[in-house]
């Protein structure tokens, strides 16, 4: 094996790109801003390591010796090369050339979910060249001048390809930190986490029940609902790939919980759809949220989760929920449920 280091370095940067993706996917808050930049550099710094893997790549598939021992084997690694390129690809597209969609799916959804398919491949080819991790490689100084300098690459890489962007004004430079692309017409696109349909609520029997571990357990109709005028102005980022920033009016979570009076050791709130669907927040969470009925001085359609939708501005799309008709509270903290949503 020529470069044994381009291994262990390919494992270690695409891990990178998962954690930092994951991150990216759960948080839309500019603090985690530094993550879907590592993320982007990381990327870069993958198409670098193949520049110095490819002699490796090439010679494995020339040798006829290793077709006849173990075909199969070769067959899976081409596969892999193949979705990590097809994955890396996608990304720089999305980023640079604008938004972009397939069968229904954008190009970032398509780029995400590959990406974790490719995760048992990736551990079938990390076991499979395990010998790249013995000791006597990853303690060899010149391994760490090759990591420093994949780096650097994916730095100066990324930083190329935006400036080209925002020189050339192409479209990625439109795009928020999230990947995101703006939705500024006078309506935004209807999306349904894991396809829910739209239900069917008749206003005048609709209640939102407030109840669990709290002290008065109470109900409201869509008239006081509609009372509250409390209004933010927040970001609605979607996993999709698109971002709207708009008006939202409605009642704060907060004025909720304390007329219900969450009992000590209440920790986390679950937001009910009408659906099935459920978000969990935390109470520090819930203090910067609202039950929303009204968006841009328009009640909310029953696309966008009439009678009530979560509002909550440091939060990517599916954990604001739609079609609210119950808040419990908690005496358990947000973290059990799955960080993305499952059903």
């Amino acid at each position: 094996m020529r470069f044994p280091w381009a291994n262990v370095a390919l494992i270690a940067l695409v891990i990178a790109e998962l954690i930092t993706g994951y991150l990216g996917l759960t948080h839309s808050n500019p603090e985690w801003i530094a993550a879907m930049h590592l993320h982007r550099i990381f990327g870069f710094a993958i198409l670098a390591l193949f520049v110095w893997k490819s002699r490796n790549i090439l010679g494995s598939l020339k040798s006829g010796y290793n077709w006849r021992r173990s075909g199969q084997q070769m067959l899976w690694s081409i596969i892999l090369l193949a979705g990590l390129l097809v994955v890396l690809g996608l990304g720089l597209a999305w980023s640079h050339l604008g938004s972009f969609s397939w069968l229904g799916f954008s190009g970032t959804t398509i780029h995400m979910n590959l990406a974790w398919m490719l995760i048992p491949l990736l551990l079938w080819h990390s076991l499979r060249h395990r010998t790249s991790f013995r000791s006597r490689y990853v303690a060899d100084r010149r391994n760490l001048l090759r990591a420093g300098g994949l780096a650097l690459a994916g730095l100066l890489l990324w930083r190329t390809a935006e400036l080209t962007g925002i020189l050339a004004d192409g479209p990625g430079a439109r795009r928020r930190y999230t990947g995101s692309y703006p939705e500024d017409g006078p309506d935004f696109p209807v999306t349904m986490w894991l396809n829910d349909s739209i239900p069917y609520i008749d206003p005048e029997t609709w209640r939102l029940r407030i109840d669990g571990h709290v002290a008065a357990p109470f109900e409201i109709d869509i008239a006081e609902l509609q009372e509250s005028g409390h209004a933010i102005t927040a970001t609605l980022d979607c996993t999709g790939g698109w971002h709207t920033t708009r008006r939202w009016e409605g009642i704060p979570i907060s004025e909720l919980l304390a007329r219900a009076g969450p009992k000590p050791g209440a920790a986390s709130i679950t937001i009910h759809s009408r659906t099935g669907y459920f978000r969990r927040y935390s109470l520090a969470e819930s203090e910067r949220a609202i039950l929303a009925s009204r968006v841009d001085d328009r009640p909310l359609s029953p696309g966008h989760g009439f009678p009530a939708r979560m509002v909550e501005p440091n939060k990517r799309g599916y954990d604001w929920v739609k079609w609210v008709d119950s808040i419990t509270v908690n005496d358990t903290g947000k973290w059990w449920q799955p960080p993305i949503p499952l059903t």
